[in-house]
């Protein structure tokens, strides 16, 4: 099995000194490698099948599907929606500027990483293509090879261990309000569904996705510009994810029907949506002012090309419909026809 190493632990604190040794002095870089460390990092290692690797290493990870990491320049892969980390090639860069490069190592923390659904078999599926492209073998943390049974234990392994910890993030998302209301939270703190109304035994599904409390008009405005930087921060830190954007400009805009830009005078939910729909409307022309017109041009051409060939194809679809229609109307008539005639000899 693979060879278990830790990563350090926050708040660790370095041994005491052994009595009747000399005690040496405080090296703030070694202190930091006696730390405690974690138990659950994974160390894989890939070694090469002949005297060294093929080819460059970041182009074959590339090809094999991992990528840079953010804030980080090691390679490696990443969730695809919030580019959270899930596991990172270490190598010596001494022997790779200055000697051969003999070992390549793949670490995964399944504890603290990000916890992508099947993640552990993505990463094992990247990990034999990448062997494949670079000439080399998968090893545990020892320099053991190995088999597929043992690579397929560690996949499911880390699959497991992320499947527990996306439901325990799920559970910890629902909230219970003091009237009995049981909410499931989202990342916007104003959009939620609530699972089981106040009162009531029954689940129920109901989606709210512009909760705002009615405040003065200043005082609204300032919070509808602080649901604004939440949807703001959404954007920022999820790549392929998207919030039910149309869903909450429409609760918005129901909330300042009656008054679109506020009312100064009352206490009214308007306030806040007036003020997120300010800022919406300044996004929307800040975007006009510097969208590519290729962009949307390209857009409008690809959108009619398809509906001209969905036309096509629904013509075809049709015609071969009413072939088979008419094939078996005929074939319908021809065996009643069949029926009759041995019904006359017959008789």
């Amino acid at each position: 099995m693979t060879a278990i190493i830790a990563r350090p632990a926050v708040g660790a604190t370095q041994a005491a000194p052994v009595p009747g040794k000399a005690s040496e002095e405080p090296n703030p870089r070694r202190a930091q490698q006696a730390v405690s460390v974690s138990p659950s990092l994974i160390v894989l290692t890939i070694r090469p099948d002949g005297l060294k690797f093929n080819g460059n290493r970041i182009e074959r990870a590339q090809e094999a599907g991992f990528g840079f990491l953010r804030r980080s320049g090691h390679i490696g892969f990443a969730d695809p929606d919030t580019g959270k980390e899930i596991a990172r090639h270490v190598v010596n860069n001494n022997d790779e500027a200055f000697g051969t490069l003999r070992e390549i190592q793949v670490h995964v923390d399944p504890e603290h990483c990000e916890p992508l659904h099947r993640c552990g078999t993505e990463l094992f599926a990247m990990l034999q293509k990448y062997c494949t492209l670079i000439g080399g073998h998968l090893c545990d943390g020892t320099g053991n090879a190995l088999a597929h049974d043992a690579c397929r234990e560690i996949a499911e392994h880390i699959d497991a261990v992320s499947f527990r910890r996306r439901k325990e993030r799920l559970k910890a998302r629902v909230v219970r309000m003091p009237s009995g209301e049981i909410r499931e939270t989202d990342e916007l703190s104003f959009s939620y569904t609530v699972v089981r109304e106040a009162g009531k035994r029954r689940q129920s599904r109901r989606y709210v996705y512009f909760d705002a409390p009615a405040l003065p008009f200043y005082e609204g405005r300032a919070r509808g510009y602080e649901m604004a930087k939440e949807l703001v921060a959404f954007y920022q830190a999820h790549s392929l994810e998207r919030p039910y954007l149309d869903r909450i400009l429409r609760e918005a805009i129901e909330k300042s029907e009656r008054h679109p830009y506020g009312d100064f005078y009352r206490t009214d939910v308007s306030n806040v949506a007036a003020g997120f729909l300010h800022f919406i409307e300044e996004m929307v022309a800040l975007g006009c002012r510097h969208v590519n017109p290729a962009w949307l041009n390209h857009k409008i051409s690809s959108n009619r090309a398809l509906h001209a060939e969905n036309a096509v194809a629904a013509a075809k679809e049709k015609a071969e419909i009413v072939a088979r229609l008419r094939a078996g109307r005929e074939a319908a008539k021809a065996r009643r026809l069949t029926a009759k005639t041995k019904v006359e000899v017959v008789g």
